[in-house]
């Protein structure tokens, strides 16, 4: 798939499913990187598509690769086909919801990565927007288990970055405080506007307020509907804004980016927090 750049001349996103063996035979076993979309389709409350999160975390991958390749041309970049798997318990009352348990999580990232790594392959960056710990769960212990494994790095960047409070510190100045906009709020539906505007239902422009803390204790292992959820949604998307969604979806490209670059370079690459682990241990699998 060509893609045009700013100044005229063409980039090509190389999707894996797209080449041959051979081709991928032929493909630098130290100069690739492999890039993973892995979100779940879940509900996004009354106004926004079940796809919410996978639209986001492939996206954003494209257009990683896009800088990436005028920033290091000599290395290949390639694109995974992306998977609409993950844990997501707490939206399954809802129709459309995909749920499946972190352990099939674990299972695919490491399945992934040992394929990639039996081959001789040494980077994969696994991208994903859906932020439940059941669900990073999955994926960390996938990652873990590969690479006590197999001499390759893989890394989610997405997760270090949003559980540090890195967006507050730097999004532009509000007046409300985005860190509860939890779920299909403020920040998703604003992410909506800027990048599929026409599957974002005008019935947004209507919806109240309405907030929860997600990561209590409390709260684990239930679901919306039992948290008196009923439009399966936490935060206030009636203040969308396309611009923010416009910052919020560059500034996941620029960490994927760096990412990437790191990734390649052997240097220490973001964990998450020590809070999120602990919660992490704590889950069972479910």
């Amino acid at each position: 798939m060509k893609k045009k750049t700013t100044n005229g001349k063409e980039t090509k996103i190389i999707k894996l499913e797209e080449l041959s063996w051979k081709q991928i035979d032929e493909l630098d076993r130290e100069k690739s990187i492999f890039f993973l979309p892995l979100s779940p389709l879940e509900e996004h409350g009354p106004h926004l598509p079940v796809g919410t999160d996978l639209f986001t975390s492939q996206d954003a991958a494209v257009e990683a690769i896009k800088i990436l390749n005028k920033k290091n041309p000599s290395l290949s970049y390639i694109l995974l086909p992306s998977i609409p798997v993950g844990y997501c318990k707490f939206a399954v009352d809802f129709p459309g919801s995909i749920s499946v348990s972190g352990k099939v999580v674990r299972d695919i990232v490491f399945s992934v990565g040992s394929s990639l790594a039996k081959h001789g392959f040494k980077h994969l960056i696994i991208c994903t927007y859906h932020m439940a710990i059941g669900h990073l769960k999955g994926i960390y212990t996938g990652m873990k288990k590969t690479m006590n494994k197999y001499d390759i790095r893989v890394c989610e960047p997405w997760g270090p970055y949003f559980y540090s409070n890195e967006v507050e510190k730097r999004e532009p100045k509000l007046d409300f405080d985005t860190s509860k906009e939890l779920h299909a709020g403020f920040r998703e539906t604003s992410l909506m506007k800027y990048q599929y505007p026409y599957l974002v239902d005008e019935s947004y422009k209507k919806l109240q307020s309405i907030y929860r803390d997600l990561c209590s204790p409390r709260v684990l292992g239930k679901t919306f509907k039992q948290l008196g959820l009923e439009d399966g949604y936490v935060g206030s998307p009636a203040r969308a804004d396309a611009d923010y969604g416009r910052w919020f979806f560059n500034e996941t490209v620029n960490v994927y980016v760096k990412s990437a670059l790191d990734l390649y370079n052997g240097k220490e690459l973001p964990d998450l927090p020590k809070n999120i682990k602990l919660t992490m241990r704590a889950l069972f699998w479910q």
